[in-house]
């Protein structure tokens, strides 16, 4: 018996070896973590991760990852090089919601619903993602399935806990506008992107500020994701093109489904693909409509911004100084300017108020803690002509980002710096 027990015991050594031994055993594609579907060696590990760059803004306060090379190879980039961050994040808000929820089966059966509609390259992104991270993939999946559960209308059917992250303290109705011309005080254009989620509230996302700058392989856009460590989707952002993203939801009317492609990939397909207005439009109109949103998008190529209205059952399209209205709101015309949010009584007076005079600082002072609501989760101030932009977070669960301060992103700097110069801006004709 001694010698069974004696050989057992080394055989578990030599077992838990690979797992915590020399550096060359780090690499085991049959782990159920560790695993990397395509990295074998420590060598070839190496290689992916010397095609990205973790930096600093320059007030360093947020991190800066650059990615490049294939899907699974950027995602593995994200959790390896924040590995720790990465898991923090993740799995903290995963523990929130299932205290929120009750059941995991809801977030796995929202995320299937979700996954026949989701791009490829997202869904190797997540894998590479978790394997870097050495995360369960149910965790990531869960995470990116998150924003189409909190803008479905089919949640009021469920208990009643998860009813704060229905109304009230964490909404999601959100706001956004573009001034432009004579509307700002140096004729430039400014596009805000204010973002109502108070997921601050229950999670550490608001701990983990991150800006991932990607260079695609495949020879799509470079861009830069305003988010969070560990969330691959995008809510805001501005691509090398000077296309801007902003998004809010809009209401539940009948027909939301979770069967579509997530909102969050579908930006990302903005961000990558988008050269312009007119493949913003086509983008999004022609992927299945899911819940109700409402975009705000930009191009500081041609200082043109558009509204988009998208549900399951219309796609429409809205320009500046158009009146605005709906069954229970109404946007007035603004010369210049193009907005929608929450509350539209107070985005119609600030902005008539202050038109000719928009500035980045009256915005950021102003404007955006004037019309953000008690679930300010982030802000942006993009400035897509020059691609610089301006954004903050929530300091916490009681703070709201209006309040903190911004740290400023130059896009084109930090492309030029990875070696990648994007294309001469071209300024509209007067």
């Amino acid at each position: 018996m001694r010698k069974s027990n004696l050989t057992l015991a080394i055989t578990a050594i030599f077992l838990l070896m690979p797992l915590s031994a020399c550096s060359y055993l780090r690499i085991d594609p049959d782990h159920f973590l560790i695993r990397a579907v395509v990295i074998q060696s420590v060598e070839q590990e190496q290689a992916i991760l010397a095609k990205a760059k973790l930096g600093w803004t320059e007030d360093r306060k947020v991190r800066v990852l650059v990615v490049s090379g294939t899907p699974y190879e950027r995602g593995y980039q994200h959790g390896k090089l924040l590995r720790e961050e990465v898991r923090d994040n993740l799995l903290s808000l995963h523990k929130k919601l299932l205290e929120k929820f009750r059941f995991e089966e809801l977030l796995d059966e929202s995320y299937e619903r979700q996954r026949p509609f989701i791009p490829q390259e997202y869904v190797d992104e997540m894998h590479g993602l978790a394997h870097g991270a050495r995360l369960p993939l149910r965790v990531v999946h869960a995470i990116h399935a998150l924003p189409e559960i909190t803008e479905w209308g089919g949640k009021k059917k469920l208990k009643k806990v998860v009813k704060d992250m229905m109304d009230g303290v964490y909404g999601t109705s959100c706001s956004n506008f573009c001034a432009t011309g004579g509307a700002t005080a140096d004729k430039k254009m400014y596009t805000v992107r204010i973002l109502d989620w108070g997921l601050h509230k229950i999670s550490k996302l608001h701990e983990y500020p991150l800006i991932t700058v990607t260079v695609p392989e495949e020879g799509g856009i470079p861009s830069a994701n305003i988010g969070w460590v560990g969330f691959l989707g995008a809510v805001s952002g501005m691509n090398a093109q000077g296309i801007t993203l902003g998004e809010m939801g809009y209401g539940d009317p009948e027909g939301e489904t979770m069967r579509g492609e997530p909102m969050p990939f579908v930006l990302r397909d903005v961000l990558t693909y988008a050269s312009n207005l007119s493949d913003v439009r086509r983008l999004i109109s022609s992927k299945p409509g899911t819940n109700s949103f409402v975009f705000l998008m930009s191009d500081g190529k041609t200082h043109q911004s558009e509204l988009y209205l998208r549900d399951r059952y219309r796609f429409e399209v809205h320009k500046p100084g158009e009146d605005l209205k709906d069954q229970s709101k109404s946007f007035p015309a603004i010369r210049e300017v193009l907005y929608g949010g929450h509350y539209q009584d107070k985005m119609t007076t600030i902005l008539s108020d202050r038109r000719g005079t928009i500035s980045p600082d009256s915005i950021m002072k102003d404007i955006v803690p004037f019309i953000a609501m008690p679930s300010n989760f982030q802000n942006v101030v993009y400035d897509p002509s020059d691609l610089q932009l301006w954004f903050n977070n929530a300091r916490g669960p009681g703070e709201r980002a209006a309040e903190q301060p911004y740290t400023h992103f130059d896009l084109r700097k930090t492309l030029k710096e990875f070696g990648y110069t994007p294309p001469t801006k071209k300024r509209p004709a007067r």
